[in-house]
């Protein structure tokens, strides 16, 4: 068999090609070629293909990883020492010396169901193509967390780079703890040096090591690096050689290193995997049996290729009987095992170099509520700053970032280990206890920022909300942690939050997540027997219903609260959820109940001095007037509204007056006043990131412009609207944007 880089590249071409289902004929016509007979010649190896001919390529079968370049690359390398074939192919060698006595073939096998990777293993053969034009050494390191596949991808990449001719030899080493002057002398045994004559210095070993590899065009895997120093004695000197180290550290003081680091398998990937050692047509039968298996393996190679080995070995057993088992995340890692195959002996080999601190740390993250964490929330953890600790950890890759900068996060898997050594910690309640005093605290701060008394808050209102924005699935995880707990140690804290994170939940419309903390609440509150507390969750409750358009449920909710309301003599909540019954009443049409709720709403309110909830509550009003065909009633109230916002300092309240005069007046047919007062409830809700506010304002601003004429403008307006309303979930409104929308266009 041809294992030429040319021969490379057109199975490459070949591959790519029957993967789409393309004839030749049909993929010339997608190139913009005259005939075919060319492709067949370099799918074939018979030509190499140009440059452009290869992009062209790329772009038509969505190739993204870059392979058919890199082997473009090697291939022409390869082209280019062809002068010297006589020499080389009589001593293996481009400057004329002696090959060594033997081959040195060392790599082991790869798994034969060995999947996906294609972008990692294209940049390491990219490396290999440099190497073979001439532009070696080059040092490729490996990373990942456990059981991620790092010495599997090295050596299949290893493989590959001697077919595109780094063919003098094939060196493999496991270094773990092994010490550089003993793999040298092993190296150099390899390459023919007697043990007499063998160096006893390291530097005297890694000149030698140099010396004997210059001009060999070879590859060097370097598995399981402890550290730098380890990979710095065994480097090459200049000449074709490909280094690749694979490590659980990620060596950053190997400079000029390229670095490829390895996260868990595509869904389609590992389910591919799986597939291939039970077999299709096992596989095919339970697809949905292999997709949770693969899920519960956490999509790492190593899981998945224990749980394929035990399905193999007990070809009676069903996948979903796997996948049964998986589901018991207590013993989940005990039964990924086969054979000398353990995901926990992987990950213990890990946790052993880590510092007694970082150790500490580890263990201890298996209490964080949410899929990721940032450094304050380690430190509270931690007890002491953990910086430094959290460096070590991702360094070690049992930590990796999380896509919102700052923040970490852990992989299931290991989770599941941390969880198991924190049964040793016996501190881990004092832990806990610190990190969900920190997590609520925080909380509270932040999302009293955005009460209409906009509390202080370092960095300000955008500051508290980008700290929501990243926190709140691990509050929302924290606060099913508390309502698990019946010691009612945490229900203070989950009281305050009741109380105040529903001003970021609406900023957000974060509907669910409201409903969901709302019903947690309810239940705390009930364990207790604390009406009070259970009035305030019905409150909640009902709002994140309206946010859900669950007008009747959000009716009921809101009337369980004000019983208990009543009962527990809280006048400010009693106020407030006339005001949300009034919403109700509009989303059911029912404008005469919705207008006489929201009156109620505002006298009470201003017998209690509550400035903030008049002024919302006559805002409310006057939408209800405005249906009610009631419009110079509805227009003094946004007048009052307007007053009363202004004199509060209110911009968020100004602009939602702004924001519904703009709707009354589009109503009458004042265009011109909707525009104005549109842009300028516009300019603030963009200035507080305030979603929602933003699209329904759009909306307005798409009927006014529409009204003068301005078709175009209109036509933007509605497109934004469009998109905003779909993600905020208000779909009356997006159901009117996108018809607007489509009449514009047609006209």
């Amino acid at each position: 068999m041809d294992s030429s880089a040319l021969a490379a590249l057109g199975a490459a071409m070949l591959r790519y090609r029957l993967a789409r289902g393309l004839s030749l004929r049909q993929l010339a016509a997608r190139l913009g070629m005259q005939g075919h007979g060319g492709l067949s010649d370099y799918e074939k190896g018979r030509r190499l293909a140009p440059a452009d001919l290869i992009e062209r390529y790329e772009e038509q079968l969505q190739i993204t990883d870059g392979e058919l370049r890199a082997l473009r690359t090697a291939a022409l390398a390869e082209r280019a020492t062809s002068k010297s074939d006589s020499t080389e192919h009589a001593t293996g060698r481009t400057d004329g010396a002696a090959p060594p006595a033997a081959t040195i073939a060392e790599l082991p096998a790869v798994p034969a169901d060995f999947q996906g990777r294609n972008a990692e293993l294209a940049s390491v053969l990219a490396a290999a193509a440099d190497c073979l034009a001439g532009r070696g050494p080059v040092t490729v390191v490996v990373t990942g967390q456990p059981g991620a596949g790092k010495t599997t991808l090295a050596v299949r990449a290893a493989q590959q780079a001697f077919r595109l001719g780094l063919q003098d030899a094939q060196f493999f080493v496991e270094l773990g703890a092994a010490e550089p002057e003993a793999v040298q002398r092993r190296l150099l045994r390899a390459l023919g040096v007697p043990d007499a004559q063998l160096p006893t210095e390291v530097d005297e070993a890694a000149a030698m090591f140099r010396s004997r590899m210059a001009g060999r065009r070879c590859v060097l895997v370097l598995d399981n690096a402890r550290d730098e120093a380890q990979v710095r004695a065994l480097l090459p000197g200049p000449g074709p050689v490909l280094v690749v180290v694979t490590s659980r550290q990620r060596l950053t003081g190997l400079a000029g290193a390229r670095r490829v680091s390895l996260a868990e398998l595509t869904p389609a990937d590992a389910q591919a995997l799986l597939t291939e050692i039970v077999g299709a047509s096992r596989a095919e039968a339970e697809p949905e049996s292999v997709a949770e298996v693969v899920a519960a393996c956490g999509r790492l190679p190593l899981a998945v290729r224990i749980a394929g080995n035990r399905l193999a070995s007990w070809p009676d057993w069903s996948i979903a009987h796997l996948a049964e088992l998986l589901r018991d995340e207590q013993n989940r890692l005990g039964r990924l095992t086969a054979g000398d195959l353990a995901m926990r002996s992987a990950f213990a080999l890990s946790y052993r170099e880590l510092s007694p601190v970082a150790g500490r740390l580890f263990r201890r993250l298996a209490l964080t509520p949410g899929a990721d964490f940032d450094v304050q929330a380690a430190s509270a953890l931690l007890g002491e700053p953990a910086e430094a600790a959290l460096e070590v950890l991702a360094g070690a890759s049992l930590i990796g970032l999380a896509a919102t900068p700052g923040r970490y996060r852990m992989h299931d898997l290991l989770q599941l280990y941390a969880c198991e050594l924190l049964q040793e910690d016996a501190h881990r309640d004092k832990a806990e206890k610190a990190l969900l005093g920190w997590l609520f605290e925080e909380t509270r701060r932040a999302a009293a920022a955005l009460s209409p008394e906009s509390a202080d808050h370092p960095g300000g209102r955008s500051a508290a909300v980008v700290w929501l924005d990243a926190e709140a699935g691990t509050i929302l995880g924290a606060v099913r942690r508390i309502s698990e707990r019946t010691d009612g140690e945490y229900d203070v804290l989950l009281q305050e939050l009741t109380q105040l994170i529903p001003w970021y939940y609406d900023l957000r419309c974060r509907w669910s997540d409201m409903v969901e903390v709302a019903e947690h609440a309810r239940l705390v509150a009930e364990r207790a027997g604390d009406l009070a507390e259970r009035a305030f969750a019905y409150s909640m409750l009902g709002l994140g219903q309206l946010g859900q358009h669950r007008y009747r449920a959000a009716l009921a909710s809101c009337e369980l609260g004000l019983a208990d309301a009543r009962a527990s003599g809280l006048a400010a909540e009693e106020a407030e959820l006339f005001g949300r019954m009034g919403l109700a009443y509009e989303g059911l049409g029912q404008y005469a109940e919705a207008e006489a709720r929201h009156a109620d709403h505002a006298e009470r309110c201003r017998v209690l001095g509550d400035k903030f909830g008049e002024a919302a509550a006559v805002g409310r009003r006057s939408h209800t007037l405005q249906m009610l065909g009631r419009h110079t009633e509805a227009a003094a109230c946004l007048k009052l509204a307007l007053k009363m916002r202004s004199g509060l300092g209110d911009e968020r309240g100004v602009a939602m007056a702004e924001y519904r005069f703009s709707a009354l007046r589009n109503h009458q047919g004042h265009h011109e006043e909707a525009l104005l007062r549109g842009n300028r409830a516009l300019a603030v809700f963009e200035a507080h990131d305030d979603q929602w506010g933003t699209a329904v304002t759009h909306y307005e601003l798409g009927r006014a412009l529409a009204g003068l004429g301005r078709l175009r403008e209109a036509a933007t307006a509605y497109r934004t609207a469009v998109r905003g309303l779909e993600e905020v979930g208000e779909w009356q409104r997006l159901a009117e944007a996108t018809a607007a929308f489509a009449e514009i266009n047609r006209r």
